[in-house]
């Protein structure tokens, strides 16, 4: 069986790709006897994870993103198995599917192993901890804000300690250093701080420092007077092969956006929020209405699948060095690219050997170097470590002349 005893759900959605052709209730049907305990366990999997009986019909390439993610989230726990491994699960999840994961995986009798990047989904779901860092795996016991408490606890403490033998170094050697060659019996004394010098030395009190932080900086483009975009009376719907509209995703949309707009497009899986940034950036044409844009207007846009654009034998720098026409230095790329926290040897190996979060930091490199006057991102914070999405959160909340429309499902981003 491809799925052995563990279960994963990982990000990528090769599995589905592959069985394209398949509907989600088939996927899950060659895993189990046609029984009633099987039909039951697939309805009720897929029923939490929001398909109706339609849906569960379809073929898994008509589903968006999301949908696909809860098809791959519903073959790892169909199986029951005694490890599941799920590999940032909250991916493309909209607010209902992942209120539905956090109880079930909350009520999960067997052992769970989460990468996740959500910190209320892990405080939820997670009674332990296991932290990587400096090349070193610590293991806490509770949920990430026990860590996060825990960790600065001990921080605390070894730091006081650091400092107290800093201290006590500093007298031994200022005493060994006035009566070494000194008195008899000061000089015996002075050996015998030696040793307690060098035992001091020998087992240094480590205090756990935290990296770096990452700070994003978004250029502001030179403004633009308002509106940068008009929707006026705005409709749209994807048409069948015989010019038909099925399904209006929506109608009798008129707005404007402008270099101070700041939006949150929010809504479930399927409801059309990457289609209505399409329509924005002129990808798709409304079926009714208009979508005007203002002429110098520049717009960046963060997708889903942005690392899906990116040729992954190219380097970091030589995929900057190619945005422009006349290009950049090799020096000035890497200047830049460390800024995003792609330093050193991380900038020059192949894209295909980044890490999912440091292909999103190059993304957002690549929007930056565009000033763009209005930022569109789709799920930005898929991949992004806790500490950048908390950067980005900083660095977004000061004033700025670039405007933004942000769909995301997570709740922390909304906040922010």
């Amino acid at each position: 069986e491809m799925w052995g005893d563990v279960g994963r759900c990982d990000h990528a959605l090769t599995l589905v790709q592959s069985v394209s052709e398949r509907s989600a209730d088939r996927l899950l049907r060659v895993r189990l006897w046609e029984s009633a305990r099987g039909v039951g366990i697939r309805c009720r999997l897929l029923s939490g994870l929001g398909f109706d009986h339609e849906m569960m019909q379809m073929p898994t390439r008509a589903h968006s993103g999301g949908w696909r993610m809860r098809i791959v989230l519903a073959q790892a726990l169909f199986l029951k198995p005694d490890l599941l491994l799920l590999d940032e699960p909250t991916n493309h999840l909209d607010i209902h599917a992942l209120t539905w994961l956090e109880f079930f995986l909350a009520n999960w009798e067997r052992t769970v192993l989460i990468v996740s990047h959500d910190r209320g989904f892990l405080n939820k779901t997670t009674t332990a901890t296991m932290f990587i860092h400096g090349k070193r795996l610590r293991y806490y016991g509770g949920n990430y804000d026990t860590f996060l408490r825990v960790r600065a606890e001990n921080r605390a403490h070894s730091s006081a300690m650091a400092k107290q033998n800093e201290r006590r170094v500093a007298h031994l050697k200022g005493f060994i250093a006035r009566f070494g060659h000194g008195a008899k019996n000061l000089a015996k004394q002075a050996q015998s701080r030696m040793k307690i010098l060098q035992r001091i030395q020998d087992e240094p009190c480590e205090v756990d420092f935290d990296d770096p932080y990452l700070r994003l900086q978004f250029p502001s483009a030179s403004p633009l007077p308002p509106p940068c975009i008009t929707v006026a009376n705005v409709a749209f719907g994807y048409p069948l092969a015989d010019g038909s509209i099925p399904k209006t995703l929506y109608q009798n949309c008129d707005f404007g956006v402008d270099c101070e707009s700041r939006v949150a497009i929010v809504g479930p899986n399927g409801a059309g929020k990457s289609t209505f940034l399409k329509l924005l950036t002129g990808e798709i044409e409304p079926t009714e209405g208009h979508v005007g844009r203002h002429a110098k207007l520049v717009v960046a846009k963060f997708t889903q699948h942005h690392i899906e654009m990116m040729d992954p034998e190219k380097s970091s720098v030589n995929h900057m060095r190619s945005l422009t026409q006349e290009g950049v230095s090799v020096e000035e790329a890497r200047k830049y690219l460390g800024r995003f926290g792609l330093s050193g040897d991380l900038a020059l190996n192949p894209i295909k050997f980044l890490s999912g979060g440091q292909k999103s930091r190059l993304a957002f490199a690549e929007l930056a170097w565009r000033s763009p006057h209005i930022l569109l991102l789709d799920e930005p914070t898929n991949h992004l470590d806790l500490e950048t999405i908390e950067v980005r959160g900083g660095r977004e909340r000061r004033p700025r002349e670039e405007s933004e429309a942000r769909l995301r499902h997570g709740r922390a981003a909304l906040r922010q």
